[in-house]
């Protein structure tokens, strides 16, 4: 599924996505049991989430927070 970020707080699933209002999509992979938050077309993830870890990120001149859940990833504004 594709949301924007007037849908968020948005919980994503493997192979969604949430397109920022500057046109950047962020999206999550599988990693063992992680979650790599992958921004634009980023080759590289712009950080590595657990369950019940968090961080922030800056996408189009906002920032935002991703939370790693069991079932997936949370994008929120921070």
């Amino acid at each position: 599924m594709d949301y924007t970020e007037k849908d968020l707080p948005v919980h994503l699933k493997e192979t969604e996505f949430v397109t920022m209002a500057d046109g950047t999509k962020v999206r999550y992979e599988e990693n063992g049991g992680a979650r790599d938050l992958m921004v634009g077309d980023e080759w590289t993830p712009r950080a590595t989430l657990f369950p019940g870890n968090d961080c922030t990120f800056d996408c189009g001149g906002a920032s935002y927070r991703a939370i790693g859940q069991d079932e997936g990833m949370m994008i929120e504004k921070a």
